[in-house]
C-alpha cells in the first residue's frame, strides 16, 4: 500500500542519510586523532624550544657574569694605581702606578674590541666527529634498542651494571653516560657515587634512566651530580633530546671554560688558570719528588713602540712573542700571559739547566723575528729568568718559584736585557 514500508527494507533516502552520518562520524574520530597526534608533536616541539631558549639564556647569563669579574678586577686595578699615585713621592712608584693604569686601559681596550661569540645549536655530529655514549643496563633487549635508536648519529658503548659502567666510563672517556638505576652488583645510584670521586670522570654528564617514578629517586640522583631523568617508558623522539641537550650543555660548558682560561689577545692561558697551574704542578713535583722549572719573559723596549705607533702596534708585538713561546712548548708545559707584555712558562720534570736552554732558544728566536706595522719593521726582544724548584725542596709555597723567576727576570734586566739569568747564577752575556 502507498504510504506503508516494510521495516526490513528501510527507504532509499534513509539508508543514503545513514551512510552520510557515518561516514561524517568516522572522519571525526579520525581527525581527532590526528590532532591528537598533532598537539603532541606540537608539544614535543615546544618543550625542545624552550630547552634551547633556556640554554640559550643561562649562556648570555654566565657570559655578563664573566665581563662583571673582568671589569671588577679592572677597578680593583685602578683604585690600587690611585693609592699608589696618592702615597708614592718616588718616581718608581709613580711610574709602577702609571705602568698599573696602562695595563688596565689596554685591557679594557681589548675587551671593548672583543665580540661576544652569539650562541647557537652546535651541528649535528657527523662521521669522524661522532659523540660517544655509554649505555649501561643489565636488560640486554634495552641495551640492544637504545643501540638500535642512537647508533646511527653516536658511537655507542654499552655494559651490563655499574661496575661495568665505571671501568668503561673510566677507559673510554665517554661524552655521555645512560645509566639504568636497577642493576646488579653495583646499580645506578653507586656507579654514579664512583664516577663523581674519580677525576678521570667526575665531569662525564649522567643521565639517570629508570622505570621508577618516585621523586626520591629523581632527587638522590640529581644530588648525586646527574644532570638529567628519564623516566621509562619514553618516546625516541624524548631520548634523542635530552641526549643532545646534555651535549649542547658539554659543548657550551667546555667553549665558557676555555673562554674563562685564555687570555684573548695571545692565545695562551690567562693569569687565573696559570695560578690554578702552578698550585697542582708544583703539589704534584713535591709528592713525586721530581723537579719543575718556571721562565718568566718581559719584553724589552714595549713602551716606545706604544708611544710611537699606537697601542694597537704594541699588541701585535706582544701576539708575535706569545706565538713564539707557544710554537716552543711540550705538551706537557704550560705558557700563559703573566700581565701586560710579561708571559710566564712552567716546565715540569725539568731541571734549571734545560729550563735555561728552553729559555735561550725562545730568546734567540726572538731576536730573528720582526713585526711589520705600516712601513716599520719592529724588532722583538725579550728578557727572561728562570728559576727551578729542585726535588728535595721543602714545603715553601708555589708563588716562591715564580717570585725567584721574577727576580732573575730583573736581574737579566739590569744586566743589559735580551738575556736570559738563572736564579742563583751570575749574568751571561748574549
Amino acid at each position: 500500500m502507498e504510504g506503508v514500508h516494510d521495516s526490513a527494507h528501510p527507504p532509499r533516502k534513509e539508508l543514503g542519510t545513514a551512510r552520510e552520518a557515518a561516514v561524517e562520524e568516522a572522519l571525526a574520530f579520525s581527525e581527532g586523532r590526528h590532532l591528537d597526534e598533532v598537539a603532541h608533536r606540537l608539544r614535543l616541539g615546544l618543550q625542545a624550544a624552550l630547552a634551547q631558549l633556556a640554554e640559550s639564556t643561562r649562556l648570555l647569563r654566565e657570559r655578563d657574569v664573566r665581563h662583571e669579574e673582568l671589569l671588577a678586577s679592572a677597578a680593583a686595578e685602578l683604585h690600587a694605581a690611585a693609592h699608589l699615585l696618592a702615597t708614592q713621592r718616588t718616581d718608581a712608584g709613580r711610574d709602577e702606578a702609571a705602568r698599573r693604569l696602562r695595563r688596565v686601559a689596554e685591557d679594557l681596550e681589548r675587551m671593548s674590541r672583543t665580540p661576544l661569540p652569539a650562541y647557537r645549536a652546535p651541528p649535528r655530529a657527523t662521521q669522524g666527529a661522532r659523540a660517544r655514549l655509554l649505555v649501561a643496563d643489565d636488560e640486554p633487549d634495552a641495551r640492544e634498542l637504545l643501540t638500535e635508536v642512537l647508533g646511527d648519529d653516536y658511537d655507542i658503548l654499552t655494559a651490563a651494571d655499574g661496575q661495568e659502567a665505571v671501568d668503561a666510563a673510566r677507559a673510554q672517556r665517554p661524552d655521555v653516560i645512560l645509566l639504568d638505576i636497577n642493576m646488579p652488583r653495583l646499580d645506578g645510584f653507586g656507579a654514579l657515587e664512583h664516577l663523581r670521586a674519580d677525576p678521570t670522570t667526575m665531569d662525564i654528564p649522567v643521565i639517570l634512566v629508570t622505570a621508577r617514578s618516585d621523586d626520591a629517586g629523581k632527587v638522590r640522583g640529581l644530588d648525586q651530580g646527574a644532570v638529567d631523568y628519564l623516566q621509562k617508558p619514553f618516546s625516541e623522539l624524548e631520548l634523542r633530546a635530552r641526549v643532545e641537550r646534555t651535549l649542547r650543555l658539554v659543548r657550551s660548558q667546555t667553549a665558557l671554560r676555555e673562554l674563562a682560561q685564555t687570555d684573548a689577545l695571545t692565545g695562551l692561558a690567562n693569569l687565573r688558570a696559570f695560578r690554578a697551574r702552578l698550585d697542582e704542578e708544583v703539589k704534584r713535583a713535591r709528592r713525586y719528588r721530581t723537579p719543575i722549572t718556571c721562565v718568566m719573559a718581559d719584553m724589552d723596549q714595549l713602551k716606545p713602540i706604544n708611544d710611537e705607533l699606537g697601542h694597537a702596534a704594541g699588541d701585535r708585538a706582544i701576539a708575535a712573542v706569545a706565538a713564539v713561546i707557544r710554537e716552543e712548548l711540550r705538551e706537557t708545559d704550560f705558557g700563559a700571559r703573566y700581565g701586560g707584555d710579561e708571559f710566564v712558562v712552567l716546565l715540569p720534570h725539568t731541571a734549571a739547566d734545560e729550563g735555561m736552554i728552553f729559555a735561550e732558544r725562545v730568546c734567540a728566536r726572538l731576536r730573528e723575528t720582526d713585526v711589520i706595522v705600516g712601513e716599520r719593521r719592529l724588532k722583538l726582544r725579550s728578557s727572561f729568568g728562570v728559576a727551578c724548584r729542585l726535588p728535595q725542596a721543602g714545603d715553601e709555597p708555589a708563588e716562591a718559584l715564580v717570585h725567584a723567576a721574577d727576580a732573575a727576570l730583573y736581574a737579566a734586566k739590569r744586566a743589559g736585557r735580551g738575556r736570559v739569568v738563572v736564579a742563583g747564577e751570575p749574568p751571561v752575556t748574549p
